[in-house]
C-alpha cells in the first residue's frame, strides 16, 4: 500500500497532466464468487471445484453474445394469465417479474469469467438505480408461465441494483454474482426493479430483445486464447462492434496503427465500490470532494468511467482486460500508457494493464510512454531503463517487425535528444533491448523536430482541440517525412479542464472529424487518440457516464477509413446526438471560477448546438426533438451530420424510411438553465443497442 492520497501537490506542479497517488481506501465489501448451493439447485449453473475456480483458465477472446430464447413476465394482478405474446416484459419491485431464458448448452462446462445482461428499456418512470437480476430455474415455458406457477424466488442477487433504467436506452447490467460458475443447458433469470412505485418495461422480442454477454474460460486451452485461435493471433472480428453500422478492422490487422493514450490515475474503478458511493462519486465529481481542494472549480472531474457493481477476485486485472477489450473492439491497436511514476499505485496499474493485454487474447499491444512532466521523467536514466526493461519482458509490448521495441513519450522536449539517446543506449547495452522512439512534443517546433529526428522512429505532438486550429495548423507530417521519419497524428474529441479554468470549443464532433481529416490527408502512418481516459482533461474516448460508447463508435468509422484506405460500407442504420447539458454561458448554482475557451491559444467562439450524426444504408427522414420542438430533414445515405440550436429540456432524434422507424435515440442527459457546476463537455448518446 502506498501513502495516503495527497493530490494537492500534483495539481500545483503541472497544468498539463494530473499525477495521482493512492486514495484513502475504506474496507471493501467482498462478494462471493460462487453461488450458494441452494441457488445452484434452482438454476442451470453447475458449481466448479475449488481447484478449477482458482487455477488459470483460458479466456475466450471476446464476449459471447447470447440472445434470449424466451422472454416473458408475470404479475400479481393477473395471477393465472401468461404474457408471452406481448412485445415487452415488465419489472417492478413487487407486482411484476420478468423471466428470461438463454440457451447456453453449447458452452456446457465452461466457467464464467464475466457476465453482463443487456436490456433495452421500452419505458420507465424510475428516478434511481434499481435493476435487480436473480438466478432462476429454467424449467418453465413462456407460453404457460404465470404468477401462480413461476419458479421460486431466490434471494441471491447477481446484479447489485446499481444500474438505472432510462427510456430508450440499452442498459448493461454486470452480473458479478456469476463469476466462477460453469454453464450447462439453459440459463434463466428473474428481473425486478428495486425502486418502489415505479413501472419499467423492457423490449422482449426482436433484435433488441435481452442479450447475455459472457466471457468464458475453458480448462485445458492455452491461457488468453480463444478456442480454435492460435496464440498471438487476432480474432477475425471485433465482437463488441456487432451492432455498429459498419465493420471495424481488428486490432493489429493492418499496417497503419492507432494507439490510445492510457492515463493510469483513472481506471474503471479505484477501490471496487458501487458507483454511487465510490471515490469518483464522492471525491472527484463533487465540489466538496477531497476535503474541498477542488471547490474553486466545482470538482476535479465532470465525467467518469461507466460504473459497474463490485467484482470478486482480482477485480483490478478484470477491469484492465475489459478496457483492452473495449479498445480492441473499436479497432484500436494498443495503448500508449503514460508512465507517470516508477513505483506506487500508477506503476502497479501499468503492470496490471500490461498483464491485461497479455491475457485478453486480442493481439492488443502496449507502448510505454514516459511522461516527462511527472516523477518518472525526472528519475535517473539507469532507474528508468531498469523499469522499462521490466515492461519489455511482456509479449504484449509493441515491437516492430525489425525486432525493435517501441518507446514513446509525453513532452519529450523536457529532456534533449542527447538524453534520450543515452536512455536508448542504456536499454541496448545493459538489457539487450533495442528501441524505436516516438517523440511526442507539447511544442512541435521546427527546432525540436529537427533535433529529435535522428534518434526517432516517428515524431508527434499533443495537438490542439478546435476545428479551426487543427485545420489551420502546420503540415507536421510533411515536415517529419522531410526529416526521414514517420508522423503520428493526434486525434481528439474535445478538451475541458475545470481545474485549469480552460476549455476548447469542440463544435460537437467537429474537432474529432478535423483531427481525422488531417491524419487521412497528410499521409500519417500512426495515430494517437488523445486520450483514452484522462477525465481530468475531459478528453476520454473510453466508455463513460457522459457519452457511453458513442464517441468510441463514431471514432471507429474514421479509424476504419484510416486503417483500410476507404470509408467502410454502412450496413445498419444508426443515429448519434451530441450536446452540452447547459448553455455555454450559463451560471452554475455552485460558486466557482469559470472556464475560458482559450486552451489552444486561439479562441473559437463557443456555441450552443445539438449535433445529429447519421449512418444510413439509404436516405431517410430524420426528426430531431429539442426541448419539445421538432424539426425534420432528409438525410442522405452514408455518414452525414447536421447541427441545430440547443434548447432546455430533452433531446432526441429518430429516422424513418418508407413509413417505418429505422432508428431512434433519446439522450438521457437533459439540458438545464443553471447546472450545479459549470460543465462544458459534450455529452453523446446513440441509437445503437449493445
Amino acid at each position: 500500500m502506498s501513502a495516503p492520497y495527497a493530490p494537492q501537490k500534483s495539481l500545483i506542479k503541472s497544468l498539463n497532466r494530473h499525477t495521482n497517488g493512492k486514495p484513502r481506501i475504506t474496507k471493501l465489501w467482498q462478494r462471493t464468487a460462487v453461488l450458494a448451493a441452494t441457488v445452484l439447485a434452482l438454476s442451470a449453473f453447475v458449481p466448479l471445484p475449488a481447484s478449477a475456480v482458482t487455477s488459470p483458465q483460458a479466456v475466450v477472446a471476446a464476449p459471447i453474445a447470447v440472445k434470449a430464447a424466451e422472454a416473458t413476465w408475470t404479475t400479481i394482478r393477473e395471477p393465472s394469465t401468461p404474457h408471452n405474446t406481448t412485445l415487452y416484459v415488465s419489472a417492478t419491485s413487487v407486482a411484476d417479474k420478468t423471466f428470461l431464458k438463454f440457451d447456453t448448452a453449447q458452452y456446457t462446462g465452461m466457467s464464467v469469467v464475466s457476465a453482463t445482461l443487456e436490456l433495452k428499456v421500452a419505458s420507465t418512470t424510475s428516478t434511481a438505480p434499481g435493476v435487480q437480476v436473480y438466478p432462476a430455474s429454467s424449467a418453465w415455458s413462456a407460453s404457460t408461465l404465470t404468477e401462480a406457477n413461476r419458479p421460486a424466488h431466490s434471494d441471491q442477487e447477481l446484479s447489485g441494483a446499481t444500474v438505472r433504467a432510462l427510456t430508450g436506452q440499452t442498459m448493461s447490467v454486470p452480473l458479478s454474482g456469476l463469476n466462477g460458475t460453469a454453464l450447462s443447458g439453459s440459463t434463466a433469470f428473474e428481473v425486478r426493479y428495486a425502486q418502489k412505485f415505479v413501472s419499467t418495461s423492457f423490449v422482449g422480442k426482436g433484435e433488441a430483445r435481452p442479450t447475455l454477454r459472457l466471457v468464458l474460460a475453458a480448462p485445458g486451452s492455452t491461457p488468453g486464447t480463444a478456442p480454435g485461435t492460435a496464440p498471438g493471433t487476432a480474432p477475425g472480428s471485433a465482437t463488441g462492434s456487432d451492432n455498429l453500422s459498419f465493420a471495424v478492422p481488428g486490432a493489429n490487422t493492418t499496417g497503419k496503427k492507432v494507439f490510445a493514450h492510457y492515463f493510469p490515475p483513472y481506471p474503471i474503478s479505484i477501490e471496487n465500490k458501487a458507483p454511487a458511493s465510490d471515490y469518483y462519486a464522492i471525491n472527484y465529481l463533487t465540489a466538496p470532494g477531497e476535503g474541498g481542494i477542488h471547490a474553486n472549480y466545482g470538482g476535479l472531474l465532470r465525467d467518469r468511467p461507466e460504473g459497474r457493481a463490485p467484482l470478486p477476485g482480482d477485480w483490478k486485472l478484470t477491469d484492465m482486460k475489459k478496457e483492452v477489450t473495449d479498445a480492441a473492439d473499436a479497432g484500436i491497436d494498443g495503448f500508449t500508457v503514460d508512465i507517470m511514476s516508477l513505483s506506487g499505485l500508477n506503476w502497479e496499474r501499468t503492470l496490471d494493464l500490461v498483464q491485461g493485454a497479455e491475457q485478453s487474447g486480442r493481439n492488443f499491444t502496449i507502448v510505454p510512454n514516459l511522461d516527462m512532466t511527472a516523477s518518472a521523467g525526472k528519475a535517473s536514466i539507469a532507474t528508468i531503463a531498469a523499469k522499462l526493461a521490466e515492461l519489455y519482458k511482456s509479449p504484449a509490448t509493441y515491437r516492430l517487425s525489425t525486432g525493435e521495441f517501441v518507446l514513446s513519450s509525453f513532452a519529450a522536449e523536457r529532456q534533449n535528444a542527447v538524453w534520450w539517446g543515452q536512455l536508448k543506449s542504456t536499454l541496448a547495452s545493459q538489457y539487450g533491448i533495442k528501441t524505436a522512439f516516438i517523440a511526442v512534443f507539447l511544442n512541435a517546433s521546427d527546432e525540436n523536430l529537427k533535433s529529435f529526428a535522428p534518434i526517432s522512429y516517428a515524431l508527434s505532438n499533443w495537438g490542439t482541440r478546435t476545428p479551426v486550429t487543427i485545420e489551420n495548423g502546420p503540415d507536421y507530417a510533411a515536415k517529419a517525412r522531410a526529416l526521414g521519419v514517420k508522423w503520428m497524428s493526434p486525434v481528439a474529441v474535445q478538451d475541458v479542464r475545470p481545474r485549469s479554468y480552460l476549455y476548447d470549443e469542440a463544435g460537437n464532433t467537429e474537432t474529432l472529424k478535423a483531427s481525422w481529416k488531417r491524419a487521412l490527408s497528410n499521409g500519417s502512418e500512426l495515430v494517437q487518440l488523445v486520450t483514452w481516459n484522462d477525465y481530468s482533461e475531459g478528453t476520454s474516448f473510453a466508455p463513460s457516464a457522459a457519452h457511453g460508447e458513442a464517441f468510441l463508435d463514431i471514432n471507429a468509422y474514421y479509424l476504419s477509413q484510416f486503417k483500410e484506405g476507404s470509408a467502410p460500407a454502412i450496413v445498419k442504420d444508426s443515429i448519434y446526438v451530441t450536446h452540452r447539458i447547459q448553455p455555454y454561458a450559463a451560471t452554475p448554482t455552485t460558486p466557482q471560477q469559470l472556464m475560458s475557451p482559450t486552451l489552444s491559444g486561439t479562441a473559437m467562439k463557443p456555441r450552443d448546438t445539438v449535433g445529429v450524426l447519421t449512418f444510413l444504408t439509404a436516405p431517410a427522414t430524420v426528426t430531431v426533438s429539442i426541448g419539445g420542438k421538432k424539426t425534420s430533414f432528409e438525410a442522405p445515405a452514408g455518414e452525414s451530420s447536421r447541427t441545430f440550436p440547443l434548447a432546455l429540456g430533452t433531446i432526441g432524434a429518430s429516422a424513418d424510411r418508407n413509413g417505418a422507424q429505422i432508428a431512434a435515440v433519446t439522450s438521457p442527459y437533459p439540458v438545464v438553465a443553471r447546472p450545479v457546476v459549470q460543465d462544458l463537455q459534450y455529452y453523446a448518446a446513440s441509437s445503437r443497442t449493445r
